[in-house]
């Protein structure tokens, strides 16, 4: 990654920041915020050509379509995180890129190699299953929710490319995460939720 692109982070932020806090003066349906800032648009910690060349790398490799299905999310996207236990908390260098992978394919395949998993009364870390549980829930699996088994290849591969992406640091110095998820319905649901409570925390 070009280094000019870190030098004006903190101004990048600073406006995605004041922009988002309009947003959510302008809307009240959290939903349209959801779509004006998260699923649309640029993302603050890898501008331009980087952010158009690490989605097509995704999904060349995910066979999914880069403007459809492929999403940086999280405070990568605005440069700043929404989630409650850490609202407006700003990108840093020990920041990952959330990449968000809306593909029913890709996400019912991970199910069924979790599904063999569990019917061969595989093992979890403590917490894991209940992490991958409430996730699958919601409609998305964290292949870091998932043991290391061959009954779960698609994760290993999950993995892998993004050793390979970082490796080939496309997305700057910056580690990559994936999320999957079944449909856009329940990204744009989860991503809504701690949107509603940002519109709380403004007293609008």
């Amino acid at each position: 990654m070009n280094l000019d692109l870190l030098t004006d982070l903190d101004q990048r932020i600073d406006s995605s920041l004041g922009q988002f806090r309009s947003g959510l003066r302008r809307h009240d349906d959290p939903v349209k915020v959801v779509r004006e800032f998260i699923t649309h648009g640029s993302c603050v910690a890898i501008p331009g050509e980087p952010h158009a060349s690490l989605r097509e790398a995704v999904a060349e490799k995910l066979n999914v379509h880069p403007n459809r299905d492929v999403y940086t999310v999280g405070s990568a996207k605005l440069g700043f995180s929404i989630k409650p236990r850490a609202r407006y908390r700003r990108f840093n260098d020990e920041s990952d890129v959330d990449v968000a992978v809306v593909s029913p394919d890709l996400y019912s395949q991970l199910w069924r190699e979790t599904r063999n998993f569990i019917a061969n009364d595989g093992i979890w870390k403590p917490g894991d299953f209940k992490w991958y549980k409430n996730n699958h829930f919601k409609g998305s699996i964290h292949p870091a929710s998932l043991p290391t088994s061959p009954t779960i290849p698609t994760a290993a591969d999950l993995w892998e490319l993004s050793r390979v992406l970082q490796n080939e640091r496309a997305a700057g110095p910056y580690a990559i995460t994936f999320v999957i998820w079944n449909d856009m319905e329940a990204l744009e649901s989860y991503q809504a939720a701690s949107v509603a409570l940002c519109m709380g925390s403004e007293n609008l």
